[in-house]
């Protein structure tokens, strides 16, 4: 499993309105290390979230950056966790942004989904936009369950199911 930018950010910061159920998810992921799952955090993906918790623009109040770099040093400090080499999967990138014509935003999410592919990995997101780029197989959306305070095990796994080309 991989968790997206998205899922990082919301697993850190507790006002976020998906921060529940991104925690709950963070949390078993890293307890599953404890009896032998793995954790992959794709350094872009660090990257991406020490960006986005730094950000004047996207919080009132950002977070300085030694703690956003403190949160990713401690997901990577449990057994289990770890942040791969990449690199072999730049070819499978190309691939991807020439054949989907990417531009703009979505090159960053194709870097992603080619790392995801590339590793054999499960990218764990709450954007729908993966489901153009990756096989339901290779992702899984967190959507917290409709009408539910942020209170118990607040997030529902759902398939991501390939959009049809138009």
């Amino acid at each position: 499993m991989t968790p997206d930018v998205n899922v990082l950010v919301a697993a850190f910061r507790p006002e976020h309105s998906h921060h529940r159920a991104a925690r709950d998810w963070l949390t078993a992921a890293l307890e599953d290390c404890a009896i032998g799952g793995t954790l992959e955090i794709l350094p872009m993906v660090a990257a991406g979230f020490v960006r986005v918790v730094t950000n004047k623009k996207g919080f009132p109040v950002p977070d300085p950056v030694v703690d956003a770099l403190a949160f990713i040093r401690k997901i990577l400090a449990v057994p289990g966790a770890a942040m791969p080499r990449l690199g072999s999967e730049w070819g499978a990138f190309e691939k991807l942004c020439v054949d989907r014509e990417l531009w703009g935003n979505d090159v960053a999410d194709a870097w992603i989904a080619a790392a995801v592919r590339t590793h054999g990995l499960r990218l764990v997101t709450f954007d729908m936009d993966f489901a153009d780029l990756l096989d339901p197989s290779e992702c899984l959306l967190l959507q917290p369950r409709s009408g539910v305070q942020e209170r118990g095990a607040s997030y529902v796994v759902r398939r991501m199911v390939r959009k049809r080309a138009a």
